[in-house]
């Protein structure tokens, strides 16, 4: 028999916790897992050798005598390689690498980000998959709202990325605090404007939807600076619809917009798509217009260093991704605690900075 100095410096197995406590492995395996059925001195001995050495029981082994496969869902917009959503998608498969072993299997179900149809077509496919979990991108609020009530009526864990719904019980977030962002956007573009300007917000046109939730409340935390400062009296503040797939048109309202509104000094999107503005500013080669946007789209960072767009905010979409998931397999796999609310940092890149930034610290 095994003394405990003999193995106390090894990996501790069951067989040897029994051999200590004369008593068969089956006995060891029932107090662990707290079956009962075991006499009340053995078990008291079992326990006194368990806390003695410090024991944790190998979860890994456990997953692997289950046999149970999990299956988790992530609800994403498409993408391409250098769009926002795409790096978000990075970050989730490096996680699907790292929990291989743990028997989760991820599918991903796209929508389009432009069309609230597209989203709940793709809502209705999750479900109909009845997943373990899943992580979601929360575009268009109502919708999300009669998701989310049909997923904790099925005891389904959700995380959320990039937004988070106020009012819904999520296993967790990550992101950034969306109306926070949208305040200092406000501070960094209104800074340095002269008064009396126009300043420009401009949004992306969404089929079936007046915007997605992301958007809808960095809006706010802008509009919330203006106010607390009285700036409204001060600027001419515009409020511009862009077609996400409509160039021609958006080229005719635009040059109808500045030829009756000389003193635009100032622009900011929401979202990530800030290059269509300044492709547009670049064809017409207008100058003295101060523009801010969101996320380092490849697009996004070539205009922000060429000067055309002054400053993005970043978000760490990879990281977002890769934590998401992460939440979703310690909760329902290893059976740990998450943080419901992880705000990512509101990082300000210009073109003095973006060269040494690093996104994905993965990659480092």
């Amino acid at each position: 028999m095994p003394s405990k100095k003999e193995i106390i410096d090894e990996r501790l197995r069951i067989k040897d916790i029994a051999a200590l406590a004369k008593v068969s492995p089956g006995t060891v395996d029932r107090v662990i897992h707290n079956r009962g059925g075991v006499a009340p001195e053995s078990k008291k001995r079992i326990e006194k050798i368990l806390s003695e050495m410090n024991f944790k029981p190998n979860k890994m082994a456990q997953l692997l005598a289950i046999k149970k496969d999990y299956k988790l869902t992530c609800l994403l917009p498409e993408s391409q390689a250098g769009d926002y959503w795409w790096d978000i998608l990075k970050g989730i498969k490096r996680a699907q690498e790292e929990v291989a072993d743990y028997r989760v299997k991820v599918e991903v179900i796209y929508f389009n980000q432009y069309n609230v149809n597209s989203f709940e077509e793709a809502a209705h496919e999750m479900l109909d998959k009845n997943p373990d979990g899943a992580l979601l991108a929360p575009f268009f609020r109502r919708e999300v709202l009669r998701l989310t009530k049909d997923m904790e009526e099925r005891s389904i864990p959700f995380v959320f990325v990039d937004s988070n719904v106020d009012g819904v019980n999520s296993l967790a977030y990550y992101g950034q605090q969306s109306h926070q962002s949208g305040y200092l956007a406000a501070k960094m573009l209104m800074g340095n404007i002269d008064k009396d300007s126009t300043v420009l917000l401009l949004h992306m046109l969404r089929g079936g939807s007046t915007g997605a939730n992301q958007t809808v409340k960095r809006e706010e935390g802008f509009l919330s600076y203006i106010e607390k400062y009285s700036l409204e009296s001060q600027y001419k503040i515009m409020r511009v619809d862009i077609h996400a797939e409509n160039a021609d048109n958006n080229y005719a309202m635009l040059d109808d917009l500045f030829a009756k509104n000389p003193n635009i000094h100032g622009a900011i999107t929401f979202n990530s798509r800030v290059y269509r503005f300044a492709e547009y500013i670049e064809s017409r080669k207008i100058k003295n217009v101060r523009i801010l946007g969101y996320d380092l789209l490849e697009r996004n960072v070539r205009y922000l260093k060429n000067g055309i767009v002054e400053c993005l905010i970043g978000q760490r979409p990879q990281l977002q991704g890769y934590y998401g998931l992460m939440a979703l397999v310690k909760h329902i796999v290893l059976s740990q605690n998450t943080k419901q609310v992880s705000f990512m940092p509101i990082d300000i890149l210009i073109k003095e900075n973006i060269n040494d930034y690093k996104v994905y610290p993965f990659d480092i």
